[in-house]
């Protein structure tokens, strides 16, 4: 255990001892107006299901002569059309299309949105912390300890960051929130850019003593703006993601919580 594991240690057991608490006092909530929209829904589909019962009775007649047809061995017109061939094993290996296909259709632009956003959250946030431990021994010459301890101070902030936005969304829309944390994020990412660098000469290090240099102050300042308000927006997404997914994305395999740690894996 070193300052490199030892915030990774710390983390892993304080998400050990969340996990155990959700295990034994978490409860699923009933969502609020999940069964008014499952009842839009319910309607839009009825008042689908009737054009299309109304288109089919038109074809009523036909459909049974050609029933009729089939079963006295008699000669079909030469104007009706065979019937279908009964389903087989194909349209069994085409389930998994189908469901694919579905969720697809399901997925419209509010769902994009939300989906891009959490993409382009988890982007940022693997980028930054990535980049932390080179960056910071070849620029400002730190040690182990001192990359450690600011990963430990930022990943401490985190849920407590998180916990203090969902207070504040009992009060606030959910696009305030998230205009608030993408303008906090975006200032604390302006602060990493060293504008130095492409004025004067390179060097090994940064530009000690130029006002446009980003220094260690201004360099912790920025990666703690950044890091902990794009960690919260993650929250807010999932809460506008819940309002706008469709109730059909709410259950099975193929699901919006599927979705979102399909989108985590892609950026990782």
């Amino acid at each position: 255990v070193n300052g490199m594991t030892g915030t990774g240690f710390f983390m892993a057991s304080l998400w050990s001892i969340l996990t155990i608490l959700i295990l034994i006092f978490f409860n699923e909530p009933v969502r609020k107006g999940l069964a008014e929209q499952k009842a839009q829904e319910a309607m839009k589909l009825a008042s689908a299901q009737e054009v299309t019962t109304s288109e089919k009775m038109d074809r009523g007649d036909s459909d049974n002569l050609d029933i009729k047809a089939v079963f006295s061995n008699e000669e079909m017109p030469a104007n009706q059309e065979a019937l279908p061939e009964p389903p087989g094993m194909v349209e069994d290996q085409d389930s998994c299309f189908k469901e694919i296909d579905r969720v697809v259709r399901l997925i419209k632009l509010p769902v994009r949105l939300c989906l891009a956003f959490l993409f382009a959250k988890v982007f940022t946030i693997e980028a930054l912390v990535s980049c932390t431990s080179a960056l910071t021994k070849n620029r400002y010459g730190w040690h182990v300890q001192q990359v450690g301890t600011l990963g430990f101070i930022n990943g401490t902030m985190t849920v407590p960051l998180s916990i203090f936005v969902g207070y504040l969304s009992n009060f606030y829309q959910d696009r305030v929130l998230m205009m608030w944390l993408v303008t906090i994020g975006s200032f604390g990412l302006f602060l990493l850019i060293d504008f130095s660098d492409l004025m004067g000469t390179p060097t090994g290090t940064y530009n000690q003593g130029h006002p446009l240099a980003v220094e260690p102050s201004r360099y912790v300042t920025g990666y703690f703006l950044a890091f902990c308000s794009i960690q919260a927006f993650e929250g807010v997404i999932g809460s506008i993601l819940s309002k706008v997914i469709p109730t059909a994305l709410a259950s099975g395999t193929l699901n919006s919580g599927l979705l979102a740690t399909l989108v985590d894996t892609v950026c990782i």
